[in-house]
């Protein structure tokens, strides 16, 4: 009786060990990225081993820190590969140049590959060949294989018959190679803020899959030159330099840092070594675009403990800051919740003025507003997740609790989404829009809850706003400023006089006890009866009361114009409803006004 017992309680556990769910980060092709309870199911992996050979192993998912997937079958594309190496060789002259026009259309991923066999090859034709069909494929943009972080260290092969379902909000969300591109393990180590911070170049919270510079030649094979201008050579894979010192730039310098064997460093051009950098993460085939980025990490060097610091900014324009705490060099990386679009490099010159860096590697490039450009949506969730739309469809009643918003994602395997609105971080519908040269002149509006707005300038008549067609007399304003001009803020403190204003033009502000909005004009007079007048279309910040108030603010609209709206009882405006089209605002005096989605950048809540 005993021994049955044992053996009823050994298979409950069996059981249940095989119905064991996991929690980890899926992310899409689409950009979709979800937490997700997946089971935990063994994996068959066909390894490939430095020597060519494949070996098959199994593992749990469990077992695996992070999971990256190709879109195509590596091992397959590796036999064909590998084939047209050896035809290259071929006696006849057809074969081989009809073996490097498939290379050239099969390569990418595995350009590591063929510069392994450039080295290796005594045929000068072979060499010459495979330096040409590396010339034209582009920069290493995807992944040769899958890849694998185990407990055991990296591996790269291929997942043999990947797929799965689980539930997501109600619904069944199937998962295989089409539609998924990585599963990750959650870090524990990321702080209250949603970052941390990696001092050890070997960490496994490193992500396997990077992009890496080495500064040693451009993207094209050409060797970098010290005092060579390099600040748009990686532009095409993302990346984007600028010195901040005045008439200097990015170069190379032959100085090594220590730790990284050959090669170049990367500087400031005048004076050497001297100067802070930075960078931004860009759009490779239009890099005037932002792009974003989940890690960066690089080598500093020539540092002393707290003289160099690497300041990360994240897509809210949050720092994200570590600063050296060795002697001579130190690895710097940072892994952000939040995606970061770009960051500083900067000396301490109370410590040390000088710095240079090495071997920059970062993830795959993100689309700050969306997956897609404006042909999805991106809804963010509180949790974090992060799902890419073809469309949503409102609440009738925005404001009440246990609102339901339903979602229609774009994701492959993934159906429609009911989801409550209490649960809603953001909604990005389009991209911002550029400030326009030849747009007409118009005034920028700063008002008492922080809302920016525009204010019309139409010839003959007074200023009005674009939303809700107030007068700046009707507007509780903080500051006012020219569309040609930026809003100046003051170190200080503005001791504004009661129905008075600050005007800020230089360093010390220039104070009114009295003002007057004309047609065409803003019109001051001060404490000894002078006066002072500006053009609406030239004038300078001018600021009317000394803080701005914190009210309990609901929701918040970014406009693509860059108005940028929060919404709350107290407010100007308010949400009164959203539709498939447009945002319904009411604001004071019962004017309602509505703003078609299309001119709306975000929605947060």
């Amino acid at each position: 009786m005993k021994s049955i017992n044992i053996f009823c309680c050994l298979l409950l556990s069996i059981l249940s060990l095989e119905g064991t769910e996991i929690l980890r980060e899926v992310e899409f092709h689409d950009g979709t990225r979800l937490l997700l309870k997946l089971k935990d199911e063994t994996i068959t992996f066909k390894r490939f081993l430095s020597n060519n050979k494949i070996k098959t192993i199994e593992l749990k998912l469990s077992d695996t820190k992070e999971l990256h997937l190709t879109s195509a079958s590596p091992v397959e594309r590796l036999k064909k590969i590998t084939d047209l190496l050896e035809q290259l060789r071929d006696e006849n002259f057809k074969q081989r140049e009809n073996a490097a026009a498939k290379l050239g259309s099969l390569g990418d991923g595995f350009q590591d590959i063929l510069k392994t066999n450039i080295d290796d090859s005594l045929d000068p034709e072979v060499r010459w060949r495979l330096r040409r069909i590396l010339s034209k494929l582009p920069p290493k943009s995807s992944l040769a294989f899958d890849q694998i972080r185990s407990e055991t260290g990296k591996l790269k092969g291929q997942v043999i018959k990947f797929n799965g379902t689980t539930q997501y909000h109600g619904a069944e969300l199937k998962l295989d190679r089409e539609s998924v591109k990585s599963i990750k393990q959650i870090s524990e180590r990321f702080n209250p803020d949603g970052y941390f911070i990696i001092n050890d170049e070997y960490s496994p919270d490193i992500p396997i899959t990077n992009i890496k510079i080495d500064f040693n030649s451009s993207l094209k094979g050409k060797i970098l030159r010290a005092g060579e201008n390099i600040n748009k050579t990686y532009e095409s894979i993302g990346v984007s330099f600028l010195s901040m010192r005045q008439n200097s730039y990015l170069t190379v310098s032959p100085k090594e840092i220590e730790g990284i064997k050959h090669g170049n460093s990367a500087t400031n051009h005048r004076p050497l070594f001297e100067g802070n950098i930075s960078a931004r993460f860009c759009n490779p085939i239009n890099p005037a675009e932002s792009r974003a980025v989940s890690f960066l990490g690089l080598h500093v060097g020539l540092v002393k403990p707290g003289g160099t610091t690497l300041t990360a900014y994240d897509s809210h324009d949050k720092k994200i800051e570590a600063t050296t705490n060795k002697d001579g060099h130190q690895f710097i990386g940072i892994m952000s919740k939040t995606p970061i679009t770009r960051f500083t490099i900067s000396a301490n010159t109370d410590i040390d003025t000088t710095f240079s860096f090495d071997d920059l590697i970062f993830t795959n490039l993100q689309n700050t507003n969306g997956p897609n450009d404006n042909k999805t949506t991106l809804l963010t969730l509180k949790n974090g997740d992060r799902i890419s739309c073809e469309r949503l469809t409102f609440p009738s009643e925005i404001n009440k609790k246990d609102q339901w918003l339903t979602a229609f994602p774009a994701a492959k395997g993934l159906r429609q989404l009911n989801i409550k609105m209490s649960s809603v971080a953001s909604i990005k519908i389009n991209n911002l829009k550029s400030d326009e040269e030849n747009s007409s002149p118009h005034l920028w509006c700063l008002l008492e809850d922080n809302s920016t707005i525009k204010i019309h300038l139409p010839p003959e008549l007074s200023p009005n706003s674009e939303l809700g067609n107030f007068s700046l007399s009707e507007l509780k304003i903080n500051a006012l400023w020219s569309s040609k001009n930026t809003l100046n803020y003051y170190d200080g403190e503005l001791t504004v006089p009661n129905e008075g204003a600050a005007i800020l033009i230089r360093r010390d502000p220039v104070y009114v006890e009295d003002y007057v909005f004309n047609k065409d004009s803003f019109e001051g007079i001060r404490k000894d009866s002078s006066k002072i007048k500006y053009k609406f279309s030239r004038m300078p910040s001018i600021w009317f009361r000394k803080k701005i108030n914190k009210y309990e603010l609901s929701t918040n609209l970014k406009l693509v114009d860059g108005q940028n709206i929060y919404c709350s009882k107290q407010s100007l405006f308010s949400i009164q409803k959203i539709t498939n089209t447009h945002i319904i605002l009411s604001a004071a005096e019962k004017k309602v006004c509505s703003i078609p989605l299309a001119k709306i950048n975000s929605i947060n809540f």
